[in-house]
């Protein structure tokens, strides 16, 4: 009865129309439109923050999977008894001469020996390969889905970040059933170049980063804007922010880097907790741009707080809540995305799949069986996917 009730057409037509009502709903949402509004609380209660990880959206795709894996269920053994010559009950019906109904098989392709006369035969295979790759795309679109996770983090030149530390990564898109918590890497940022010069091209962004693995191992790679580099079977990513970095060292504690966000063109501020967990604003403010291709010029460093504000010089001990602290340098921030997609590699199987079966479908399979009628008359019975029809009135013309 289930069965049955996933192969109807009525169930698929339902199912693609929620999926499609669902996706434009979804696409549409104000909350997932770039710089759009936070989600409502009632979207945030039903899981439609993010709708495409949603269990709605999921439940909708699993239910496709269902349907069309009870349409392809039986179809490879249906396939291989036409092979064999046993065709279905409604299967075009040809009578006449016996050799005059091999003659015409045989000018429209069959071949064969015996009573069984096959037209490109692999190609009757085109409707089941299309329906194995529907299956392993959609499979490969609930696994990406439930499965994919992918955030934002900064990273300073000469600093070594891992992304599960506690705050490192935001913007997080997580699947419904993703890990909880970020890969586990380290990334150093090398060297970043914020206005990289490629002949024929505008500025862009060119860094090196160095990912460590568990265990100690790294690797090095290359990013650009076009190119992103797969560590583990983590991509990731050159995103576009950048902006001014203070290194600050702490006595006893090693060094810290303080990303600061523009607040104009020559200035750009960071509110960060001191080491008694007291509020305090780091403000820059540059001689020129902050995105200035020859460098921002001289920079002025201010460290607003309770008790009023501090100018603060290169090297100089300051008071930040515990022991003395000192900026070693401003430095550049560079902007990066990761995203782990285990789905992936089964929609792209699945897109060659599906174009297998459609380069199948080009040519025009058949099968035909001859049955003596008595008197030298036969009956061909030919079963054609498409065509049968033409096929039939050729035959009658030609007579």
């Amino acid at each position: 009865m289930l069965l049955a009730a996933l192969r109807s057409a009525a169930v698929a037509r339902a199912i693609l129309i929620y999926l499609a009502l669902f996706g434009a709903g979804g696409a549409w949402a104000p909350w997932v439109q770039p710089d759009g509004p936070p989600a409502p609380a009632w979207a945030v209660a039903l899981r439609l923050d993010h709708p495409f990880s949603s269990p709605w959206f999921l439940a909708g795709v699993a239910l496709l999977f269902a349907s069309t894996l009870a349409c392809t269920w039986g179809r490879r053994a249906r396939i291989a008894r036409w092979r064999r010559g046993e065709l279905p009950a409604g299967a075009l019906e040809l009578t006449g001469e016996a050799a005059a109904l091999a003659r015409f098989l045989r000018d429209q392709g069959f071949r064969g020996e015996g009573p069984v006369l096959r037209r490109h035969a692999l190609a009757l295979w085109a409707g089941w390969v299309l329906h194995v790759g529907l299956l392993l795309l959609i499979a490969g679109v609930l696994a990406q889905q439930a499965l994919h996770d992918g955030g934002t983090f900064l990273v300073t030149e000469g600093e070594l970040l891992p992304l599960q530390a506690p705050g490192a990564v935001f913007l997080v898109e997580r699947g419904l059933l993703a890990p909880p918590d970020p890969p586990p890497l380290s990334v150093a940022l090398e060297s970043f170049d914020p206005d990289r010069r490629q002949p024929g091209y505008a500025p862009d962004r060119l860094s090196t980063l160095r990912v460590v693995l568990p265990g100690g191992r790294d690797e090095q790679v290359t990013l650009d804007r076009a190119a992103g580099a797969e560590v583990a079977g983590v991509v990731i990513h050159q995103a576009i922010r950048t902006g001014p970095s203070l290194v600050l060292e702490v006595a006893g504690m090693g060094q810290r880097a303080v990303a600061l966000q523009a607040r104009s063109r020559r200035e750009a501020a960071a509110e960060v907790a001191d080491q008694r967990g007291r509020p305090v604003r780091f403000v820059l403010s540059s001689e020129r741009d902050l995105d200035d291709a020859r460098g921002s010029g001289q920079v002025l460093v201010r460290l607003e707080r309770e008790g009023g504000p501090a100018i603060l010089a290169p090297g100089t001990p300051f008071d930040f809540g515990g022991p003395p602290t000192r900026i070693l340098g401003v430095r550049r921030w560079a902007s990066f995305t990761y995203a782990r997609s285990p789905g992936m590699p089964g929609v792209l199987a699945g897109i060659a799949v599906i174009l297998a079966g459609c380069l199948l479908l080009v040519f025009p399979a058949g099968v035909a069986r001859l049955e003596p009628d008595g008197a030298g008359a036969a009956i061909a019975r030919v079963h054609l996917p498409r065509g049968a029809s033409v096929l039939e009135a050729e035959w009658r013309d030609g007579r």
